[in-house]
Formats: structure tokens, C-alpha cells, sequence
């Protein structure tokens, strides 16, 4: 079936397409918001069922007082009878960092500076272990970089957590250090390498929900109105017998069927002989093949006794 012949059947059935329209809208306004205290008509309000969440990162670089760009560890003097210290593993202490930064101490710091959070907005933190440009966070390296994380349905919003989250860690890793005494020279070294602005997160845009129950309640208008046409096309063709297809008529009985005339024996002259009436014949016909007589039947042609 070709686009005419769809349109054409939409044609013939108008009134139920334009209430298919109305109920797909319905159908989609009805999926993307709910009624709030009480109903529509009573100071009813209309609140999205979602909404748009954002994300903002701050990237935290986790190391130690030696450039990232030197190729050898600091020095260190070693007394008389002690062992050199190791060093540790940053990538490892950037997991650790990460459980810190989004603890409920930190995230209740973080709510004295920038208000309480809304059921919509939170703070998070993880390792990053993929490459600057990956959109996502699923690679397979051990970075040490601690990623800031703040969500909120507000983008400014959702930056402001993340900033201030950032800047309140590092506050708590240097109090931290303070209070166990660590030498300047062995402190981890917490500098904020990049700060990306908030962007959508994928799958919570509330447009791709009512777009596709929209679709949905039209292509099942679509269908009923095909069913409904080809329907009324059977009776059509039902009303309209063709030649072919026109009804066996029923049997009549032989004694209404109108007959004609009973033709009339003569009794035979002689015994063994058989009632015969000739046909007419003209006179030229008699005189150019005279009749012969039958030795057989006993008779001649004219109906007279054969002489013998």
C-alpha cells in the first residue's frame, strides 16, 4: 500500500482520525505531567512528572609535593637504623579520597554553604578512569583524579555543589594533615585541574517519553481505522454479487413443468407390426424417390401392408 491509498483511507474515516489525534494528545500530555492538590477545576496545579537533571564535575588531581612532570621521586635522609619510606600509591588513595568527598559529613558541609539539597540534587564523587574527551566513566585506567560530581535540575545549581564540594575537601584534606602532623614535603597535593560545566544527563529529557506515547496512541488509531475500512469494504463486496457468484436456484418439480403435445400411436394392423406415422412429404420429393417396401417391418413407406 502506497502513501495515496494511506491517505485516502484517512479521508474516508476523518472523524476518527481527529479523535485519535485528540486522544494521542491526551495520552502524552497525561505522561508527561500529574495533577497536584486537588483536581484541575478546584486550584489544581499541572507539576512535570521529570525533568531535565544536570551534571557538574570539578577534576582534582591527587599527588604528591614532586612536579608530575619529574621523572624521579623526592629525595629523602635516612637516619641510622630506620628503612626508607615507600610511596604510596595515589591512584589507590584517589578511590579512597572519592568515599571522603561524598561522605554525609562533607555533604552536610556542603549544604551550610549552598542550602539544603532538593529530592532532585546530590553530590557524588568517583575515580576517573577514562580519557579527558570520554563522555562517560567506564574505561579501564587507575587515574589519580578525584571527580567532583554535583546533580541538580538546575544547571547553575547543579555547578555551585560541585565547585563548592571541591573547594570544601581540599579544606578537609589539609585539616586532616594538619591534625596528624604530616610534613609539608610528604603532604598529598590536592590542585583542581578542571572544572566542566554542567551538561544533561542522557535517558532524563521528559520530551522523549511523551513523544513516544504520542506515536504509540496514533499508529493504534491507525490500525483500527485500516480494520473499520477494510471491514466496510467486505460488506460492500457482499452487497454487489457478481455473475459468478449468484445463487444455485432450488429444484423445481416435474409436474409444474409445462409440456406439449403427447403424440398419438395407431394401433399396429397386424401382430408384430409397429405403429408408424410418416412424415409429410411433398409430391416433387414422392415422385423423384418412390417409396419401397420394408421386407422387414412388413410395411412399405406410405404405411401399407408390404405385398409379398
Amino acid at each position: 500500500m502506497n502513501l495515496t491509498n494511506v491517505f485516502r483511507v484517512m479521508g474516508r474515516h476523518k472523524l476518527l482520525m481527529f479523535f485519535g489525534v485528540i486522544v494521542a494528545i491526551a495520552a502524552a500530555l497525561f505522561t508527561a505531567f500529574k495533577l497536584e492538590t486537588g483536581s484541575l477545576w478546584e486550584s489544581g496545579t499541572l507539576e512535570p512528572r521529570s525533568q531535565i537533571e544536570y551534571r557538574a564535575s570539578t577534576n582534582i588531581l591527587v599527588s604528591d609535593p614532586v612536579s608530575v612532570f619529574s621523572s624521579r621521586n623526592a629525595t629523602q635522609a635516612v637516619p641510622d637504623g630506620t628503612t626508607e619510606a615507600t610511596a604510596r600509591d595515589l591512584a589507590s588513595l584517589t578511590v579512597v579520597y572519592a568515599y571522603l568527598a561524598s561522605s554525609d559529613e562533607l555533604q552536610a558541609q556542603v549544604e551550610e554553604q549552598v542550602g539544603d539539597f532538593g529530592p532532585s540534587e546530590s553530590l557524588s564523587a568517583a575515580q576517573r578512569t577514562t580519557q579527558p574527551t570520554a563522555e562517560t566513566n567506564t574505561g579501564t585506567y587507575r587515574l589519580p583524579i578525584l571527580d567532583i560530581m554535583g546533580t541538580s535540575t538546575d544547571p547553575a545549581r547543579a555547578e555551585e555543589i560541585s565547585r563548592a564540594a571541591a573547594t570544601i575537601f581540599q579544606d578537609f584534606a589539609t585539616a586532616q594533615q594538619d591534625a596528624a602532623g604530616v610534613a609539608p614535603e610528604a603532604r598529598v597535593q590536592l590542585p583542581v585541574i578542571d572544572e566542566r560545566p554542567a551538561q544533561a544527563i542522557d535517558g532524563t529529557n521528559p520530551a522523549l517519553p511523551v513523544v513516544a506515547v504520542g506515536i504509540g496512541v496514533l499508529l493504534g488509531f491507525l490500525a483500527l481505522i485500516f480494520a473499520v475500512d477494510n471491514a466496510q469494504a467486505g460488506r460492500r463486496e457482499a452487497a454487489t454479487v457478481s455473475p459468478a457468484r449468484e445463487p444455485i436456484p432450488s429444484p423445481i418439480a416435474a409436474s409444474t413443468v409445462p409440456t406439449g403435445p403427447v403424440p398419438v400411436l395407431h394401433p399396429a394392423g397386424e401382430p408384430g407390426q409397429v405403429a408408424y406415422r410418416p412424415a409429410h412429404q411433398t409430391q416433387h420429393a414422392q415422385t423423384q424417390h418412390p417409396r419401397q417396401p420394408d421386407p422387414i417391418a412388413g410395411v412399405d413407406w406410405t404405411g401399407q401392408p408390404a405385398r409379398r
